[in-house]
């Protein structure tokens, strides 16, 4: 992320955010009526989901924040329920505290005003600095593959759109890493370092920067996620014991994974709405039927906020090994002492409780086990 902040203009968010005890979002989009709004955010370490059905184009929420959060907005113009609306669907992304916040649009949250809220300020000061964010990155790239269908198949064309695509995620990168640097009492600082600190090859670039932060700002949520990336590259080397956890099963019972010691486990970090999780499964099913009696074994991690969500899931991929969450979605304790930032993420540990390796999915994978079980 990236950035032109100052830091009256922190210290000024700070002091409004500390005046209240709650938010409210205000919203009027056109005179839609009866379309469902989705709201998530995170707050304390925890994510929380509300939504709300318009009226004559007005919605209303209200809650809680401690004290800022990075908040999600989904419309669901066509009643297709929030998975849909909230990946792919008429989505806006930002960060906010507790104020008010005013949303007015003519037809779509996309094209919305914000006003009321010096954190939005703030944080609309920054995104202009750091020019396109990921997802808008990823809808250039889109419109310039649809702007010549003609050419979807011609590998130059399509080599071309690839190139520009990681030019602008560099470019992206580069400027949060500069923001990160020059605005040590900004809110957003660390939020602008976070590509940076989950990178393994540039984890200790940010960990110089993460120390010019000031402490309120180190001890910020997103402070404590660059913080626990850092601890986790130090903690996360190959030959070093696995950081031991524990959390329940879909049964509510402890699983600890000391009692796997002896095993070959994959630790696999995924969650229901993760496509790319799902689409690993039946792989992982055919490696755990070949090497299961072998002495394999996998632990799914959960990023879920939803039991039940989680539950269907893993009923209809007939994951047949051990299943755990907190509940907890991308705050998952087991997911923060491993470092993870996205999932999917694996990490395979030997018999004695040693990682062996990190992110193996697919082939990568298969080439592993073949090679440890070869015997």
């Amino acid at each position: 992320m990236k950035k032109l902040l100052n830091i009256i203009l922190s210290m000024a968010a700070l002091n409004a955010a500390a005046q209240t005890s709650h938010f409210t979002i205000n919203g009027q989009i056109g005179n839609l009526d009866g379309k469902k709004v989705y709201l998530s955010f995170m707050t304390d370490g925890k994510g929380h989901e509300d939504s709300t059905t318009m009226a004559n184009g007005t919605f209303h929420f209200t809650g809680q924040m401690n004290p800022y959060s990075s908040v999600r907005l989904a419309l669901d113009h066509k009643g297709l329920g929030r998975e849909i609306a909230t990946h792919g669907g008429d989505v806006i992304y930002f960060n906010f505290a507790n104020e008010t916040l005013n949303i007015a649009s003519k037809d779509s949250l996309a094209n919305a005003q914000m006003t009321g809220s010096k954190t939005y300020d703030e944080y609309s000061a920054y995104v202009k600095a750091v020019g396109p964010m990921p997802w808008d990155i990823d809808h250039i790239s889109n419109a310039e593959i649809a702007a010549a269908p003609e050419l979807a198949n011609d590998t130059a064309f399509t080599n071309q759109v690839t190139r520009h695509h990681f030019k602008m995620i560099a470019d992206f990168q580069a400027k949060n890493l500069e923001f990160a640097k020059t605005h040590p009492y900004s809110y957003f600082a660390p939020v602008a370092l976070f590509g940076t600190a989950a990178n393994d090859k540039t984890v200790t670039i940010a960990e110089d920067v993460f120390k010019t932060f000031s402490p309120a700002i180190q001890a910020t949520d997103n402070g404590k996620t660059i913080k626990g990336f850092i601890e986790a590259h130090y903690r996360l080397k190959i030959g070093a014991a696995a950081p031991i956890f524990t959390q329940v099963n879909t049964a509510g019972k402890a699983v600890s994974l000391t009692s796997y010691k002896g095993k070959i486990v994959l630790i696999d970090f995924w969650a229901s709405w993760c496509s790319p999780c799902r689409q690993e499964i039946p792989n992982l099913l055919s490696q755990y039927k070949m090497y299961k009696d072998k002495g394999f074994e996998i632990l799914s991690v959960s990023l879920d906020s939803s039991r039940d969500k989680w539950l269907k899931a893993i009923q209809q991929e007939g994951m047949a090994w051990a299943q755990v969450s907190d509940l907890n979605g991308g705050n998952n304790s087991v997911a923060r002492l491993y470092g993870v930032s996205g999932i999917p993420a694996t990490f395979l540990v030997d018999r004695d409780g040693k990682l062996i390796s990190t992110n193996l999915r697919g082939e990568d994978l298969n080439k592993k086990l073949a090679e440890i079980f070869k015997n």
